[in-house]
C-alpha cells in the first residue's frame, strides 16, 4: 500500500474511534429498552367485519301495507247489478247488520279506538284523500280486517285487467260523519264507516261500465257484505268494534 491510502486509512481509523468515544460518552448510565412489537399475521386473510345490525323494523301498526296475499280462488260471481247487495255466504237478502254486524261506537279521532285504525300505506291502491286536513288521510284508515280482503281485491283488479284499470278507494273511516245523510242528527249517525268497518271502492280511470264486475270481485276477494252503489261499491267486514277492544270487552 503506497503511503497516500495509508495516511488515509488511518486518518478513517482515527475518526471512527472518535465517533465510538463520543458516543459512549453521551449514552446514558443505565441501558436503554426496546420495546419490539411483534405482530403475528395470519395464513389466511382476516375475515371481513361483520356487517352493522340492521335497525329493529318497527311495527306494522298503525300503517300497513300487504305486498303479497294468498292468491284468490278464481270469482264464479260475474256481476252484482245495481242496487243490489250480497253477503259472504251468497246471500241478497242480509242486510249490512246481519252480514257483518251493527255499528256499535263512532270512533273519534282522539280515541284509544283511532289509534287501532291501520293507515293502508299500499301504492299499488289509489286513495281518494279529497278531505281538508286533520282528516286528509281518513281515507286509508280502516279496520285492520279490512286490510286482508281490500289486498286481494287489489291483486284480482289487477288479473281482471292487466293495468287498464286501479283500485280506488273513495271512502273508508269517516270521523266527519259524512254518510247516513239521511239522518239530520248528527247523534243518530249510522254506519260502519264511523267504526273503519265499511269502505267505498272506485276504479280508476272511473268506468261505469266496469262497476258492477268490481262488487262481484269485491264479494270474491271476502268481504263480508257487498251493495252495488251505482256510483261505486260499497263493501264491510265482520269485526270486533275497535271500541270494544279499548274497553276491554270480548
Amino acid at each position: 500500500m503506497n503511503d497516500p491510502m495509508r495516511r488515509r486509512s488511518k486518518q478513517a481509523g482515527m475518526m471512527l474511534v472518535g465517533l465510538f468515544g463520543l458516543l459512549a460518552c453521551a449514552a446514558p448510565a443505565e441501558p436503554s429498552t426496546i420495546l419490539v412489537y411483534i405482530h403475528a399475521q395470519d395464513a389466511t386473510p382476516p375475515s371481513a367485519a361483520p356487517a352493522a345490525a340492521s335497525p329493529t323494523a318497527p311495527p306494522a301498526a298503525p300503517t300497513a301495507a300487504l305486498t303479497a296475499t294468498p292468491a284468490p280462488p278464481a270469482c264464479a260471481l260475474e256481476t252484482l247489478a245495481p242496487g243490489l247487495h250480497i253477503s259472504a255466504n251468497g246471500s241478497y237478502t242480509e242486510t249490512e247488520d246481519q252480514a257483518a254486524g251493527p255499528m256499535t261506537c263512532r270512533i273519534a279521532r282522539d280515541s284509544c279506538a283511532f289509534g287501532l285504525l291501520i293507515r293502508n300505506l299500499d301504492a299499488a291502491i289509489l286513495f281518494q284523500d279529497e278531505e281538508a286536513p286533520p282528516h286528509n288521510d281518513e281515507d286509508r284508515r280502516m279496520h285492520p280486517a279490512v286490510l286482508m280482503p281490500l289486498s286481494r281485491l287489489r291483486d284480482l283488479v289487477a288479473a281482471e285487467w292487466r293495468g287498464e284499470a286501479r283500485l280506488v278507494v273513495s271512502d273508508a273511516y269517516d270521523a266527519l260523519l259524512e254518510h247516513d245523510l239521511n239522518q239530520t242528527d248528527p247523534a243518530r249517525k249510522y254506519s260502519l264507516h264511523f267504526e273503519g268497518r265499511s269502505i267505498d271502492l272506485l276504479l280508476s280511470p272511473y268506468d261505469p261500465a266496469r262497476m258492477d264486475r268490481l262488487c262481484a270481485l269485491a264479494h270474491c276477494a271476502g268481504f263480508d257484505w257487498v251493495h252495488h252503489e251505482s256510483t261505486h261499491c260499497h263493501a264491510s267486514v265482520r269485526a270486533m268494534s275497535l271500541c270494544a277492544a279499548c274497553s276491554g270487552e270480548r
